[in-house]
């Protein structure tokens, strides 16, 4: 009996070592390995895909591909994520993909990686299938220079580029000139002489003094029962004033301000009391046609008897 026990406990674990060699070999037949390219030049990048398909209802991988932290003459670019593929009759596949490089020039071999399959089986016991490794297929890789070129021809370093130049001369020429025509124009305005006044026209065939009566007269007789008629009025009053003045000085003095006359006064030896009078009677006038002011009828009657007295005092003095 105990004999019998021995031989079957050598045939159990024979079987089981031949089955685990078995599935060893069906993985590693299965297990894929591919390259999109085996001649590069230094630098250039390689994928590298390692494709696993998996059995029938299998519930996935605990471990997968194991990547030393350096190759000999390679270097990792780039280790993309591990993905399950799964199909229409219920199998799947693991794949991952490896970007790899090499910058030494030459026949060099990348190595097989080893690839640790520790499967989960929802109907095995709770451990899972015991771990089994792999190896990736090894294959060489030439790395080279770039084909030197044999034609001996000289080559620039970036190729020649037509540059359109615009000569801006005459821009500047042309700005020069109207500047310059600028200064000159404003040269002429600044030293340029003011004309003279021009003496009032007399064209009613009277004196100065006779036209200055003659029109107080007149004025004396308007109707001062608004304010429009106050206000012309008033505007009337300084425009005799001035124009007697104009005339007497022989200058144009229609234009002039209140102020200006005054000056012009100066010239001439009045008393202070008739100097007071007249500016008070001009800026009365100014009052109202600029300030809206409308004065008492006694007091535009003062105006006038003010400025009639001026002008007699005037005419009666030297010119």
């Amino acid at each position: 009996m105990a004999s019998r026990k021995i031989y079957w406990n050598i045939l159990c674990a024979g079987l089981t070592a031949c089955f685990s060699f078995c599935m060893q070999m069906g993985f590693g037949q299965s297990l894929q390995t591919i390259t999109d390219k085996k001649d590069i030049l230094i630098g250039e990048q390689i994928r590298l895909t390692i494709k696993l398909p998996l059995p029938l209802n299998s519930a996935g991988l605990n471990k997968w591909l194991v990547i030393p932290d350096s190759i000999a003459h390679f270097e990792i670019v780039e280790t993309g994520k591990t993905d399950t593929i799964n199909f229409k009759d219920n199998s799947k596949a693991i794949e991952q993909t490896i970007t790899i490089t090499s910058f030494d020039s030459g026949r060099w071999v990348f190595p097989a990686l080893p690839v640790e399959f520790s499967e989960n089986d929802p109907q095995g016991p709770a451990g899972g299938q015991p771990a089994r490794i792999v190896m990736t297929d090894s294959f060489f890789v030439n790395v080279s220079y770039s084909p030197a070129d044999t034609t001996n021809q000289l080559r620039d370093i970036k190729p020649i580029i037509k540059v359109t130049v615009t000569d801006y001369s005459w821009y500047y020429i042309a700005g020069g000139v109207i500047l310059l025509l600028l200064i000159v124009y404003l040269l002429y305005r600044y030293f340029k002489k003011k004309p003279e006044l021009k003496p009032a026209v007399n064209n009613s065939g009277l004196s100065s003094f006779d036209e200055a009566m003659k029109e107080l007269k007149k004025l004396s007789q308007y109707n001062l029962q608004d304010a429009a008629g106050i206000k012309m009025y008033h505007t009337k009053l300084s425009a005799i004033f001035k124009n007697y003045l104009g005339r007497r000085q022989q200058k144009d003095l229609l234009g002039k301000t209140t102020g200006d006359l005054l000056i012009s006064m100066k010239e001439i030896d009045l008393p202070a009391e008739n100097i007071s009078n007249i500016a008070n009677a001009l800026r009365c006038n100014d009052a109202v046609k600029f300030a809206k002011y409308l004065p008492l009828t006694n007091e535009s009657d003062a105006c006038l008897q003010k400025i009639k007295d001026t002008i007699n005092l005037l005419h009666t003095s030297k010119p």
